[in-house]
């Protein structure tokens, strides 16, 4: 036990080095599986907008594709019946601010 004890405090400063630059070896693997997995993110994410406003401007009625992309951002189901009611709110609010622009 003792001589155990005298090679770990003997060596103590190589051991510290081998401990920080294991820390820095993960660290950088880290970092870069992060920016990795950020990319993966950001292409998904222009993936799920295209498909929204494919599906959007597919559907009957004439859906508005930044509606259904706004409802998904913000976590809301976009059924049809929340995309009309929105689409309408929008019209009223443009027909309202028309006649002020003349």
């Amino acid at each position: 036990m003792n001589s155990v004890l005298n090679a770990v405090t003997g060596h103590a400063a190589i051991l510290l080095a081998v401990v920080a630059i294991l820390e820095g070896v993960l660290t950088a693997w880290l970092f870069r599986r992060n920016d990795e997995l950020r990319m993966r993110l950001r292409r998904a994410r222009e993936a799920a907008d295209q498909a929204a406003r494919t599906a959007a401007l597919a559907a009957p009625g004439g859906i508005d594709p930044e509606i259904v992309i706004q409802l998904i951002r913000s976590g809301q189901s976009p059924t049809l019946d929340v995309v009309h009611t929105l689409m309408e709110q929008r019209e009223a609010a443009d027909a309202a601010a028309d006649p002020a622009e003349l």
